[in-house]
């Protein structure tokens, strides 16, 4: 039977991950890729109270009956950890250890990619790829989210103390886990309320995703968007088309939408890594707990 495993019990002591995090191993999934290892960050006041078997511990004390948001990383492997990272991690724990200093706390939960499957399950709509040689590929991203609210978060809600509101429950994702954190908030909105949308890849098929919240608009969220300018091309007027595609829509810049541009950066995990803080701070914003 599964349980929670502390991390280095899971993969050893050379890691570098900070804090306290746990992971599930080999949850079942249906995608192409099989199974998945849930991996959990705890921040510092849950990290002191929560026990593998379940319950608090008696000898400290976070807030009773406190809960707290969750965030919902795509492509886990980059999140934590740079001995898992196929291309360098994002510090993710390391920047909610400083933001819980700030009074932003959140459980952070790092879902893995399906490898090969990668660009199958990050995009909701089949078709050729220029990037694959005009390789057909796409269309899981429905049964990925599906999988993901059916099974990867009932876990997650069973096992912490959660606010399960979706006002508190984010997707956070680049490139095309940026295109997959926009669109939870079309295919779950009533599970998804915040959304990290970090150098987005929308052009797929077409635009699809822009045409959907053209005709559709979206349920209120919080949503930080941006882009290097040293993306591939096109990259940053596709940005900056959504941009103007979510203020159409009722958007507003400052309330319920953060939009960065940085003007070196170029498509890569540490670029995502530097705008991390500023992009939870805002995510986050709503959830600050008085320290």
């Amino acid at each position: 039977m599964s349980r929670w495993l502390e991390y280095e019990e899971a993969h050893g002591k050379d890691h570098t991950v900070s804090g306290r995090a746990v992971v599930w191993r080999g949850l079942e999934c249906p995608l192409p890729g099989g199974e998945r290892d849930i991996v959990v960050y705890l921040p510092p006041s849950l990290a002191r109270t929560w026990k593998i078997d379940g319950g608090p511990r008696a000898t400290d004390s976070a807030a009773p009956g406190h809960s707290y948001p969750v965030l919902y990383f795509h492509d886990g492997q980059n999140v934590f950890d740079a001995k898992t990272s196929y291309v360098g991690e994002w510090g993710a724990d390391e920047t909610l250890e400083t933001l819980a200093g700030e009074g932003l706390e959140a459980i952070a939960v790092a879902i893995p990619n399906g490898g090969k499957a990668r660009m199958d399950e990050y995009n909701p709509w089949r078709g050729r790829s220029r990037f694959a040689k005009g390789r057909l590929m796409g269309g899981q991203g429905d049964a990925y989210l599906d999988w993901l609210v059916g099974a990867v978060k009932p876990l997650v809600d069973r096992s912490f103390p959660v606010d399960s509101r979706r006002e508190a429950t984010g997707a956070v994702g680049s490139s095309m886990g940026g295109l997959m954190s926009l669109y939870a908030l079309l295919a779950h909105g009533d599970t998804f309320g915040l959304a990290g949308v970090m150098s987005p890849s929308i052009g797929w098929s077409r635009y699809r995703v822009l045409k959907l919240i053209e005709e559709r608009g979206l349920p209120p969220a919080r949503i930080h968007l941006d882009m290097g300018g040293r993306e591939w091309r096109g990259m940053m007027n596709d940005a900056r088309r959504l941009k103007a595609a979510l203020l159409a829509c009722g958007f507003e810049e400052g309330r319920n939408l953060h939009y960065v541009e940085e003007r070196y950066a170029i498509h890569r995990e540490n670029a995502w890594a530097r705008r991390l803080p500023d992009a939870l701070r805002f995510l986050l914003a709503d959830t600050r707990r008085v320290i």
